[in-house]
């Protein structure tokens, strides 16, 4: 089958991470030491190759993309210092705005100044909406007269609110969409074919777990991270990021049931012990995560993009104003200044939620996919 090539590939990809893979002579040692490459393929080998021949369809249907956790073996141990492990992160970031339909994906990974002026402006944007949303505090009646009478009329502000919701949940479906579209081509080596309802339902368990344990993850026996203290292991580090992100998920939708959706109009004391748990396990992950990008000890932190430290920020920063509004909420505490962060907390998760199809917090749509289809093509060959 005819592949088109893209000679400029190599060079639009560069603009999503540091690494010099054209240095790469196919020596193979990188797919030697991965500990998740299997006889089947030559994995990260061949994405190498792809990117510098330009197949650029090649490689966004391709899920190894989304297989490999970045646990730097293969750039700690290149000869030619080509940093295949931060070629691999670059080439997650391209498929994401490849995916992405808007284009402002692309815009944000490639511009510190246009991920900036996205963010800030959603950010106000949002504000603006949840002050028009509740008018009766001081803060917010002051901000509606200052702003909404003298400023910029709250119907703007409101239909502005309405169309990034819109924008967002298209671009999520049309992203996932792109995704699936790719991936299931079948143009790939190790096509999927016809698979029987017993390989489906394989590889669905099989990506839970993955999910759920992700034992991809965790550190080879005798490996360098093996030897760090459990709590400063890079494995330990992230799960403990996506559980405090997942519980403080759970509790905020069980707050919401039970204040809102049910006639109790209270909270739901069950969701504040999960809230509270996952906040401290939150914290923990990205503190550790943010100290182990400062310090460049380990290759697979030596070099961070804005898009890892906007996903680390923003959970930082929802963290400690979650922390301090339950702290208000204890205490039953009042003031402008507890307003202002009640505001800047909820306009920070509404953001991070509203902008999953635009950072590098996509690949908790993708990577689910990817690891999906890796477990049913391997089923399919057993």
């Amino acid at each position: 089958m005819a592949v088109t090539v893209d000679p400029n590939l190599l060079r639009d990809i560069k603009r999503y991470g540091a690494f010099d893979i054209s240095a790469c002579f196919h020596c193979g040692n990188c797919t030697a030491v991965c500990p998740l490459s299997e006889e089947q393929g030559s994995f990260p080998r061949k994405l190498i190759r792809l990117g510098q021949i330009g197949a650029r369809e090649r490689i966004l249907e391709s899920p190894e993309p989304w297989l490999c956790y970045y646990c730097g073996e293969c750039s700690d141990t290149c000869p030619r210092q080509a940093e295949p492990g931060e070629y691999m992160a670059a080439l997650r970031r391209y498929a994401i705005a490849a995916h992405e339909p808007t284009g402002v994906a692309a815009w944000m990974f490639k511009s510190l100044g246009a991920a900036l002026l996205v963010t800030f402006a959603v950010a106000i944007v949002l504000g603006l909406f949840l002050v028009g949303l509740k008018p009766g505090t001081d803060a917010a009646a002051y901000a509606r007269e200052w702003l909404f009478k003298s400023l910029v009329p709250y119907p703007v502000i409101h239909a502005m609110g309405i169309g990034i919701f819109i924008l967002a949940a298209i671009t999520v479906w049309a992203g996932v969409g792109a995704m699936v579209r790719r991936v299931l081509r079948g143009t790939a080596e190790r096509p999927i074919g016809r698979p029987r309802f017993a390989q489906v339902r394989s590889a669905v368990g099989q990506t839970a777990a993955e999910i759920a344990l992700m034992r991809r993850h965790r550190e080879e026996p005798g490996g360098t991270d093996a030897e760090k203290p459990f709590l400063a292991r890079p494995s330990v580090i992230h799960r403990g990021i996506m559980y405090g992100f997942a519980g403080l998920l759970a509790a905020t939708v069980l707050d919401f049931a039970f204040i809102v959706l049910f006639p109790l109009g209270t909270t739901f004391w069950p969701a504040r012990i999960i809230g509270v748990a996952s906040g401290v396990v939150l914290l923990y992950g990205v503190a550790a995560a943010s100290l182990r990008r400062l310090r460049k000890q380990d290759k697979n932190a030596a070099h961070s993009a804005f898009a890892d430290w906007w996903v680390l920020g923003v959970l930082g920063l929802l963290g400690v104003t979650g922390f301090w509004l339950l702290g208000v909420v204890s205490f039953r505490a009042g003031g402008t200044l507890n307003e202002v962060i009640l505001l800047v907390h909820a306009a920070l998760a509404m953001e991070f939620v509203l902008l999953i199809a635009f950072t590098k917090m996509a690949h908790v749509l993708y990577r689910p996919l990817a690891l999906f289809v890796h477990f049913l093509r391997v089923s399919s060959i057993e």
